[in-house]
């Protein structure tokens, strides 16, 4: 006769269980489950110095939104940057932050994130532009757009050359990233949580549609 063996397979325990999950934390919001990972308080990261030319910004997508300092090296602005980088952007000196903006306890010394990915590449204050040499300038007028993407409805303005069409210039492929000012954004899956940026890059992959602004569309310029 053969024996049979038996084994005691003991249940998984994890490191927190099913009822230690937020019961009201928001679907897809990545900044929840990041946090989840945090056992204690990570201390503050301090900014970097030297001469290397850095700018503040906010990277927003789908389900993460993080605020880091991205270094531009000899660009002029943070549009030529984007547009001409190949690859990842390193952020430094990151913060996880909520769908609404708040700030997690989640922090790291760098992050690595795919431009293509991510919805907005924004500054909530830019500050006045730097200048443009006189051979370089191009006379250009502001069109405000109302636009739908995956997780967002946001108007922006858009500045194209004066004698340029809109339509063309929402058709064509470039840039990869279109340069909006005074950007004011909506969450698809939470209408409570608006935002605005002086500056902002959207991403045209992700631009769902597009139309521009008409009067009386939107009474006190609110997002949609």
């Amino acid at each position: 006769m053969s024996a049979t063996a038996t084994i005691d397979i003991e249940p998984v325990r994890t490191r927190r269980s099913v009822e230690a999950s937020p019961v009201d934390a928001p679907d897809g919001d990545a900044a929840v489950l990041l946090e989840e990972l945090v056992e204690e308080e990570l201390p503050f990261l301090e900014g970097r110095t030297g001469a290397e030319r850095t700018i503040e910004i906010e990277l927003v997508g789908l389900h993460l939104r993080v605020a880091g300092s991205l270094a531009i090296g000899y660009h002029r602005r943070l549009s030529d940057f984007v547009n001409d980088h190949l690859g990842l952007l390193q952020l430094r000196e990151v913060t996880v932050l909520r769908r609404n903006g708040e700030p997690t306890r989640v922090h790291t010394p760098s992050l690595w994130a795919s431009p293509e990915e991510v919805t907005l590449i924004a500054q909530p204050e830019a500050g006045p532009p730097p200048p443009v040499p006189v051979e370089f300038r191009i006379p250009k007028v502001s069109r405000t757009l109302v636009v739908v993407t995956p997780g967002h409805t946001l108007t922006g303005e858009v500045h194209i050359p004066t004698d340029a069409e809109l339509d063309v210039f929402i058709e064509s492929p470039d840039p990869r990233f279109v340069p909006m000012t005074d950007v004011r954004t909506r969450s698809l899956a939470d209408r409570r949580v608006v935002a605005r940026y002086d500056f902002a890059l959207l991403n045209r992959r992700h631009i769902v549609a597009a139309t521009e602004l008409q009067p009386g569309m939107i009474p006190g310029r609110r997002v949609l």
